[in-house]
């Protein structure tokens, strides 16, 4: 905004400087929900005080995804930065880490800059910093978050079966941020989901995997494994042993025999 003052020009800049909100910030998985209907559509305004603070999940192996938006603070170059570690990461579309594990994305007509971590570790946990480079700098913060995810084997870790029963193994897994794309069931370190010499059946779920063996065998015995993909495997012992013995034959009692005093007739 320009305002004459004593035949001179004085320029006025309205800056906005933006501050950690404390711990009770909004939290999100780092998606914006935005229209598709078309690329002229406006997005939906995020405001600073929504992003500030915000609390990004990702799983080890994966890529996270942190979203800047800078509605209502320009639409000036961006910086992104792990403040904890004071590491310059990206600066406009420049990547300036050594890693190549970082990018980053800016999408104009959203008005979004997006930094990409790729192979996501646990050492990739720590606080970020999205700087616009306005004057002064307006900066927004976000936390990263990751978890691994392992594979949990209900009833474990030993299962005792009788030959000729039946086993069903249900591997969960457990802190996942999507489903995996395989999950594979070892027996004795061989994987066995598709084995044709074994009547077995796998049933792949959501975030879970069944193995179902109908009519175990002494060779079904040992160590199973459940290896879903990005995720810690579950492992299980199987101990079979010997089927229920066979009911009992029901004895007839014997007749009691007597004779009748009177005819002298055995009845």
């Amino acid at each position: 905004m320009r305002k004459k003052m004593g035949g001179g020009l004085v320029l006025v800049v309205l800056a906005v400087w933006l501050r950690p909100c404390g711990a009770d910030g909004w939290r999100h998985d780092g998606v914006f929900p935005y229209s598709k209907h078309s690329r002229a559509a406006n997005p939906r305004r995020v405001t600073p005080e929504q992003q500030n603070n915000t609390v990004v999940l990702a799983q080890v192996g994966r890529t996270a995804t942190i979203k800047c938006y800078t509605h209502y603070l320009g639409d000036e170059m961006v910086t992104w930065m792990k403040r904890d570690e004071d590491q310059l990461l990206t600066a406009g579309g420049q990547v300036y880490s050594s890693e190549d594990r970082y990018a980053v994305t800016h999408v104009r007509h959203q008005r979004l800059w997006e930094l990409s971590v790729r192979d996501v570790r646990q050492s990739d946990a720590g606080l970020y910093e999205c700087q616009l480079t306005t004057h002064p700098p307006a900066s927004l913060f976000f936390t990263l978050k990751v978890v691994e995810a392992r594979a949990v084997i209900g009833g474990g870790p030993e299962v005792h079966v009788h030959t000729g029963g039946r086993l069903r193994l249900h591997c969960t897994v457990e802190l996942a941020t999507e489903p995996p794309d395989y999950i594979f069931w070892f027996h004795n370190n061989t994987m066995i989901n598709y084995s044709p010499r074994r009547p077995l059946r796998v049933v792949k779920h959501h975030l879970a995997s069944s193995l179902v063996i109908s009519n175990v065998t002494w060779e079904d015995a040992g160590s199973y494994t459940c290896e879903p993909h990005l995720a810690r495997p579950a492992n299980l012992t199987l101990h079979v042993v010997e089927g229920f013995e066979p009911m009992p034959s029901r004895i007839t009692p014997k007749r009691t025999q007597y004779r009748d005093h009177r005819t002298n007739d055995r009845l």
